[in-house]
C-alpha cells in the first residue's frame, strides 16, 4: 500500500516538472464527460458462486473534467455515483457509494498527433469515497432467511423438522449493516489505477474503453473485517466532448457556434472550418493561426512546397519557391503555363 502511494505522489511530480506546453495552434483537447461502469466487489463477503456474479455486479455513473498539460500527459478529475454490492450463502449486501478522483493520465502515443486517432493510457489518481450499506435478511412477508446445508433458504433454523417452509430472497436490501462494538467511518481513501484506450474523432469528441482497479483504505463497505482492505473492479467507457481551453463566449459568438458542425476541423490542422483560411492542408505540415501553412519567406509558396524557402526579397519565383533571376518570359526557356510568377510581399498574416 506504501509503494502505492509513493508511485502515485511520484506521478504527481513528474507531471508538473513536464510542463512543455503543446503547439496549440489549435482548439485546446480539454473535454467533459459522461461515464458508465459495471463494477464488481472483492472484500470478505466475496462472490462464491457463478450463479451470483451477476447478482453482485452493479452499476456506476460518472461525470468527468479532464485538463490537458501536454502531449502525454493529462489530469482528470471525477465524480462518480452508484452502488457494489456481494452476494452468496454467508451473507449479502449493498452500498450505495458517492466518490470524487483526480487522476494523472498518460498517453503512450501524442493525442495533439492529428494521425493518432487511437492512444493506450495509464492513470493513477486518489480519491475520496463514502460508503452506505444494506443487507438482505427479511423476505417481503418479515421472515428471517436461515440458509440450509442443502442450499434451500428457510423459515427456521436447520433441523430435522418436516415443518419448515422455504423462502425465497427478495433481494431488497432493507436492514442498515452496524457493527455494534466497532464505530466505523463510511469515508474511505482510495488509489485508482486505469488502463484504458482512447479513440478521437476528429475534434468533436473521443470514446474511451477502460478497466479500473480501486484499492479502498476500509475494510468495512460489507461490514465484516478481516484485517485487509476492501477492493472493487471496473469495466466501462467513457464519451468526453472537447472544448476551448481560453473557452467560446458563447454570448458573443452565439451565430457563429450555433451548431456543432462548426467544430468540424475537415483537414485535421486543428483549425476548426470556421476560422481556416486553408481548408485542404496536407497532415504533418506546420501552420499559422489561421490555418494556413507557413511561408518563411514570404515569396507566396508555402513552405512544405518551397524548394528555395529562404530566398531573398523582390524577387520573382516559380511555382516551386525557385528565384527566377531572368524575368522575361521571352528571354526564357520556361515556358509561360508552367511558371507561377510572385513577386515578394514583405507581409505577415
Amino acid at each position: 500500500m506504501r509503494t502505492l502511494y509513493y508511485i502515485t505522489i511520484f506521478f504527481f511530480i513528474k507531471n508538473y516538472q513536464s510542463q512543455e506546453l503543446p503547439n496549440y495552434n489549435q482548439i485546446s483537447k480539454n473535454t467533459f464527460g459522461l461515464s458508465i461502469t459495471n463494477s464488481s466487489f472483492n472484500g470478505d463477503l466475496e462472490t462464491l458462486t457463478k450463479e451470483n456474479i451477476f447478482l453482485s455486479t452493479r452499476s456506476i455513473y460518472g461525470l468527468n473534467y479532464e485538463r490537458t498539460i501536454n502531449h502525454h500527459f493529462s489530469l482528470l478529475s471525477n465524480i462518480n455515483w452508484g452502488k457494489l454490492s456481494s452476494n452468496n450463502s454467508f451473507g449479502n449486501f449493498e452500498s450505495s457509494i458517492f466518490q470524487t478522483s483526480i487522476e494523472n493520465v498518460f498517453y503512450f502515443n501524442k493525442i495533439y498527433n492529428n494521425e493518432n486517432k487511437f492512444s493506450p493510457y495509464l492513470s493513477l489518481g486518489l480519491g475520496l469515497l463514502r460508503f452506505n450499506s444494506y443487507t438482505d435478511i427479511l423476505d417481503e412477508n418479515g421472515f428471517s432467511y436461515n440458509y440450509w446445508d442443502d442450499g434451500s433458504i428457510r423459515d427456521i433454523p436447520q433441523s430435522d423438522s418436516l415443518t419448515s417452509a422455504y423462502l425465497s430472497r427478495d433481494y431488497n436490501y432493507e436492514t442498515k449493516l452496524e457493527n455494534d462494538s466497532i464505530n466505523y467511518s463510511n469515508y474511505s481513501l482510495f488509489f485508482p489505477v486505469s488502463v484504458g484506450l482512447l479513440w478521437k474523432f476528429k475534434n468533436l469528441f473521443n470514446v474511451k474503453l477502460f478497466t479500473t482497479f480501486n484499492q479502498l483504505l476500509t475494510d468495512w463497505i460489507d461490514n465484516i473485517s478481516d484485517g485487509q482492505n476492501d477492493q472493487y473492479f471496473s469495466l466501462g467507457f467513457s464519451i468526453n466532448f472537447f472544448f476551448s481551453r481560453e473557452g467560446i463566449n458563447f454570448k458573443k459568438e452565439k451565430k457563429q457556434y450555433l451548431n456543432i458542425f462548426d467544430l468540424i476541423d475537415s483537414d485535421l490542422d486543428g483549425v476548426i472550418d470556421h476560422d481556416d483560411k486553408c481548408q485542404k492542408t496536407p497532415s504533418n505540415v506546420v501552420i499559422l493561426k489561421n490555418g494556413c501553412p507557413l511561408d518563411s519567406d514570404f515569396d507566396g509558396v508555402y513552405d512544405y512546397k518551397d524548394l528555395e524557402p529562404y530566398s531573398k526579397a523582390m524577387l520573382y519565383v516559380d511555382e516551386f519557391g525557385r528565384s527566377i533571376k531572368n524575368i522575361s518570359i521571352k528571354n526564357s526557356n520556361v515556358q509561360f503555363d508552367t511558371i507561377i510568377v510572385k513577386e515578394v510581399k514583405n507581409f505577415i498574416e
